[in-house]
């Protein structure tokens, strides 16, 4: 198991105490997982779980940037050569 090599302070999931983990101690793994700083490990913990890797079809109910307003398809973007009236100037 990985050793500290700097003090951390977490909060402990189970009773939310707050723990001091000293220099050279082996947390315990649900405690150790809190630690995000690599820096605070001699030798930083391998990760637990492995982070899901997005794969296969993208969601069909995502909204897809088509690029609508380089084609000129509809899109609600005003064209540059209109402008707003300005108001009357009064005398």
């Amino acid at each position: 198991m990985p050793k500290l090599k700097a003090a951390v302070y977490v909060q402990d999931p189970a009773t939310r105490e707050e723990l001091i983990l000293l220099p050279g101690e082996e947390p315990e793994p649900q405690v150790a997982a809190l630690v995000t700083n690599p820096a605070a490990w001699e030798v930083p913990p391998e990760p637990c779980e492995p982070e899901p890797i997005a794969v296969g079809e993208p969601d069909p109910t995502a909204r897809e940037e088509t690029g609508s307003e380089e084609t000129g398809g509809g899109g609600a973007k005003k064209s540059p050569q209109r402008r707003s009236r300005s108001a009357p100037a009064s005398s």
